[in-house]
């Protein structure tokens, strides 16, 4: 499934994809990263007021992010391989970055 639009609202960190039935679902951008010379968008759902709280913790999906800057598009990465690979590494730079973020507010920079 590709995605169509996707519609930015940085102040939120709010991403809206559109797929190809034209149904709109909303994302929390979690981080960017480059891994292997491409690039990948990793999102979770956000999830409605009357939905709640699962107890299995937030998912997360990643994207490889096609097509030059003014014309980017995010797809589903369908090799199993490919996206086990990506995730373990969204995992290690995802790790690094809520420690780097920690030690600045404790060294009072944040």
């Amino acid at each position: 499934m590709k995605e169509e639009r996707n519609d930015y609202n940085e102040e939120e960190n709010i991403v809206e994809l559109v797929d190809d039935d034209g149904n709109t679902f909303r994302f929390e951008h979690l981080m960017t990263f480059e891994y292997k010379g491409g690039w990948y968008c990793a999102l979770t759902e956000v999830k409605d007021a009357e939905e709640g709280e699962d107890d299995e913790g937030e998912e997360v999906a990643i994207y490889r992010i096609e097509g030059e800057e003014d014309d980017e598009r995010l797809v589903q990465i369908e090799d199993d391989d490919e996206l086990d690979e990506v995730f373990a590494e969204f995992c290690a730079q995802y790790e690094d970055f809520e420690d780097a973020d920690e030690a600045a507010a404790l060294d009072g920079k944040e």
